[in-house]
């Protein structure tokens, strides 16, 4: 039994040429939708990226606003080591002001945490290993800035005491050197963060209204003839 196949109206010829444009549309169409869709992670890509520095730079300012404190932290805990002598001394001096605290910015994380996996697995992976090393980075300083703002705010507590037992003398002292030791982690980590951000192309950016430090915090409190000249 032999089985006879439609011939096509036009010839085998003209039906092969009528399927492979049929084809050619198709691939033309699957071509054009994976551009479309590429040009979209592009776009959503590049806005996250844009977004995420602009964040980053942020945070870094943040760091910076703080740095620019440094001295006058510096001086102020010398301060309190003398006033802290004086007493162990038996030559207890007044302090003459508020022994104040240094101004601290809080971080912005809000576009790293709200971040799409969708858009993220089109992010290179470098970038993204980068990015969430230095995010990781900032959580660990943050724990240096708020233990810092509580020392201070402890050191605060001595602020017109005009008698200080051995306990308040041995207290005094471990905050103090309980906000050298916050200090100086805050800085080193943010000149890491700034090395870092620079090979990421980031420039530190301060907020533009930054808040005002309290000038009080810059001025000695000691009285005028135990002032380090």
């Amino acid at each position: 039994m032999h089985v006879h196949l439609p011939k096509p109206l036009h010839g085998w010829r003209a039906f092969v040429g009528e399927v492979g444009i049929i084809v050619v549309g198709v691939l033309i169409a699957l071509g054009a939708e994976q551009m479309v869709e590429a040009l979209h992670w592009r776009s959503e890509v590049a806005g996250f990226r844009s977004a995420v520095r602009q964040e980053v730079a942020l945070d870094l300012g943040t760091y910076r606003f703080r740095m620019n404190e440094n001295g006058c932290v510096k001086a102020r805990l010398d301060q309190l080591d003398q006033w802290l002598d004086s007493w162990r001394a038996g030559r207890p001096m007044q302090l003459t002001g508020p022994i104040s605290a240094p101004a601290s910015l809080s971080l912005q994380t809000s576009v790293w945490g709200g971040r799409d996996a969708n858009v993220m697995a089109h992010v290179p992976d470098d970038e993204r290993l980068e990015l969430g090393k230095l995010y990781d980075r900032f959580a660990n300083n943050e724990v240096h800035r708020l233990d810092e703002r509580e020392t201070w705010l402890r050191l605060g507590e001595f602020d017109g005491a005009t008698a200080l037992d051995q306990h308040d003398l041995m207290r005094l002292r471990g905050l103090i050197t309980r906000a050298r030791y916050r200090d100086s982690h805050m800085t080193d980590n943010a000149v890491r963060y700034f090395h870092i951000a620079k090979e990421m192309g980031i420039v530190p950016h301060v907020q533009d209204d930054p808040p005002t430090v309290d000038p009080a915090f810059c001025r000695s409190v000691l009285p005028i003839a135990n002032r380090s000249r």
